[in-house]
């Protein structure tokens, strides 16, 4: 037999393995192989599980029991799952409706989007807004209101940003036209971050011009600076969920899940970092918060800009196929989005 024949066959072996394992909670036997594998003699199997242990892959509780699957073995299955173009239909059905109904106003939706994903998969998730300066502005409009206040849109390639700014009672509505054409005629085509930086430079200068909306330039500023500070929103819809058919050992590492998620800095950490879609396992890092559970996160990128990323964070045994699909589904439905132009 080929060494690529029997790399192969360790591969399926962990594949199933794992599966099975999450599926029932039951340690890896020859035996429990042997339905699936019955092409190979419960001496091969035994041969190869310990090979498997020696190379990390599986650990034995009991001299005399079977093996469970190590962090490497579910490593190696979810990056099997993420590679893989198969998706779970019955996760992405639980999601997809809540996708087709956003609107242009993307980044307002983001949060509900992370609510439904976690409703999906039963998993909490954590949305971290880390790039949202980046955003181009298009279009700037300040609206009058009944009550005294004005209703702030600004478009910008990244969907519309809307919230309410306070409104001087006397100011014309007029002068709410003129604050929105010297807004957009100074800061289209450049981006939030830069509209926060250089707003104080460009009323200076402007001196006279804008004294009647100066005020409401303020408040504009004030509103955006809080609009791109970086936010850590956790959603957990079905909070115990996860917890059923949970083994002592595995319920006793559920409270390592909760501490990591209380801990919001290391959580922004954690999940800024986030690159690509990726699959991280606690005890990899002696310094992980997140021992004992799992977190799959994805960065948020709109129009080749990242602007947030998106985790689901969890115990090590939970069905990644169910929120793998899930959550590629989602970001890939974002990530194709146009906001604007």
């Amino acid at each position: 037999m080929k060494v690529e024949d029997k790399n192969k066959r360790k591969h399926d072996i962990i594949l199933y393995a794992v599966d099975d394992y999450i599926k029932n909670a039951q340690p890896v036997t020859s035996a429990s192989l042997n339905a699936h594998f019955n092409n190979l003699s419960s001496a091969t199997l035994r041969n190869e599980l310990n090979a498997l242990e020696s190379m990390g892959y599986f650990k034995q509780l009991h001299t005399s029991g079977g093996r469970v699957p190590t962090n490497l073995a579910y490593k190696e299955y979810v990056n099997n799952l993420l590679n893989s173009d198969g998706l779970d239909y019955n996760a992405v059905e639980k999601v997809i409706s809540s996708y087709e109904d956003k609107s242009v106003s993307l980044v307002s939706t983001l949060s509900t989007l992370a609510k439904r994903l976690s409703k999906a998969t039963n998993c909490p998730t954590v949305l971290v807004k880390h790039g949202l300066q980046n955003l181009t502005i298009i279009n700037i409009q300040i609206i009058p209101l009944i009550q005294k206040d004005a209703l702030l849109l600004v478009e910008t390639n990244g969907g519309i940003i809307d919230d309410n700014i306070a409104l001087d009672p006397n100011i014309e509505r007029s002068a709410c036209i003129e604050a929105s054409e010297y807004l957009t005629g100074h800061f289209k085509g450049q981006t939030i971050g830069y509209f926060v930086d250089n707003i104080n430079d460009v009323c200076l200068k402007a001196g006279r011009q804008i004294i009647e909306f100066r005020d409401l330039i303020d408040n504009i500023a004030k509103s955006l600076i809080a609009f791109i500070k970086a936010k850590c929103d956790i959603s957990n819809e079905n909070p115990t969920k996860f917890l059923d058919g949970m083994t002592k050992s595995e319920y006793d590492d559920t409270k390592n899940v909760f501490e990591f998620l209380n801990d919001s800095e290391s959580v922004i950490d954690a999940v800024t970092e986030t690159s690509d879609l990726n699959f991280t396992i606690g005890e990899e890092n002696e310094q992980s918060k997140l021992k004992g559970g799992m977190m799959l996160s994805a960065p948020i990128v709109i129009n080749g800009v990242p602007i947030a990323s998106l985790a689901l964070v969890g115990p090590k045994r939970i069905d990644y196929a169910n929120v793998a699909a899930a959550l590629k589904f989602i970001v890939g439905q974002i990530n194709n989005f146009k906001g604007g132009s």
